[in-house]
């Protein structure tokens, strides 16, 4: 791929940090809470006996929704990079609009609970056992300080290569270029988790079970000025959708198809390669509103050109899909082998020449993976000895 043109990037991307830190209600435990003799227990790089909860975890479940709200918003439209997200010029409007609109609730949600916090500290501390009170008792810590512990601010700026007559630093050229790869392994573990709960195993499926797909085809429309490759997946996106019959369950080859898809692109390398060699089809634009939830399908199945699906119980319909892809956190298990379909057997089955020719030659073939950017989410602050956690 060609080095990126940082000056016309900086026409393209906007630069959005979210700065959210929460209280998590705790406190280290000592050995002199529990009256030992610190002397007679190993060090404390060795082991740790652990924290004490000084209030209702409940009472603090909003915050860290919201938190997890703002960075699946980011994500969705976004890609990780450099410790926020690069998101699209075009869509940093609607994304901080919606960040304030989580700021604000935000805000009501820490005036509510520092306006009840002591109530809360009372209630919680008179559910534990009489001879363990004390031990909470001692290591409340006040209100003023836990609401400095409660913020949410967003910073949103644009970014351009220094003058290389001051910084001649190439670190943000090698971040830039990593952008591509990080995206596509976003996209991996969206497809990973929507395999495993939606498709696997599945004789058919609704029209829910798109929901991952437009994510995913969201999300790579908008940053296709990253990578050409993105074009060609959002075409092959297309390409499927146009085979969805208008009503009635997902099944047969065009369930096929789907699971197919979702398979390849579960697996980063593979995905990459594969349209890095693929054409772009572009999709009727009557299809494309099949991967809009608010929009209205054709009328009949004929309306599509497809023939309609054979019957299938009620039992055999999937409707749990993972909605967006920062809902997936972990890294779900391998997906099982793609089912083969006899085209010839099936009418609705479309040969997906670019995937299957090269699914099973893609992963010898493709260069290692290099991920240019952790993508877990950050973890927690860590426990300190005063009022820190």
């Amino acid at each position: 791929m060609q080095p990126i043109d940082l000056n016309w990037l900086s026409d393209q991307l906007v630069f959005v940090n979210i700065d959210i830190t929460n209280w998590s209600g705790k406190k280290t435990l000592t050995p002199e809470d529990l009256g030992l003799d610190r002397s007679q227990l190993p060090p404390e790089t060795l082991v740790s006996l652990g924290d004490k909860q000084l209030i209702d975890p409940e009472a603090l479940k909003t915050f860290g929704s919201i938190r997890s709200a703002a960075r699946r918003r980011c994500l969705a439209v976004g890609t990780r990079f450099m410790g926020g997200y690069a998101v699209p010029a075009a869509k940093a409007p609607a994304l901080l609009a919606e960040l304030d609109a989580l700021d604000q609730r935000y805000q009501a949600a820490r005036a509510a609970f520092l306006a009840g916090y002591d109530g809360q500290l009372a209630a919680w501390t008179r559910q534990q056992p009489l001879e363990w009170q004390k031990l909470i008792q001692d290591a409340l810590v006040p209100a003023e300080y836990v609401g400095g512990r409660l913020s949410f601010a967003v910073q949103a700026v644009r970014f351009a290569a220094p003058d290389p007559k001051v910084v001649t630093h190439d670190g943000l050229h090698q971040a830039l270029s990593g952008l591509g790869d990080q995206v596509f392994h976003e996209v991996g573990q969206l497809a990973r988790d929507t395999l495993e709960r939606s498709f696997q195993g599945k004789t058919a499926v609704t029209r829910r079970a798109l929901s991952p797909l437009a994510s995913i085809r969201d999300k790579l429309d908008g940053l296709a000025f990253l990578d050409r490759r993105f074009r060609a997946v959002v075409g092959e996106i297309d390409r499927l959708v146009a085979q969805v019959p208008a009503q009635g369950p997902i099944a047969n080859g065009v369930l096929a198809a789907l699971t197919q898809f979702f398979s390849l692109a579960a697996q980063p390398d593979g995905l990459r390669t594969w349209a890095a060699n693929a054409s772009v089809w572009q999709a009727p634009q009557e299809f494309l509103g099949l991967l809009d939830p608010s929009a209205a399908p054709p009328s009949s199945i004929e309306d599509t050109g497809i023939p309609a699906p054979e019957p299938v119980s009620a039992s055999t319909v999937d409707a749990d899909a993972p909605a967006s892809i920062e809902d997936t956190e972990s890294d779900p298990p391998t997906p099982a082998p793609v089912p083969t379909v006899d085209a010839a057997a099936d009418p609705l089955t479309v040969p997906l020449k670019p995937v299957q020719a090269l699914v099973d030659e893609v992963i010898a073939s493709a260069e290692p993976s290099v991920e240019a950017i952790e993508s877990a989410p950050a973890s927690e602050p860590a426990t300190d000895d005063a009022w820190f956690f």
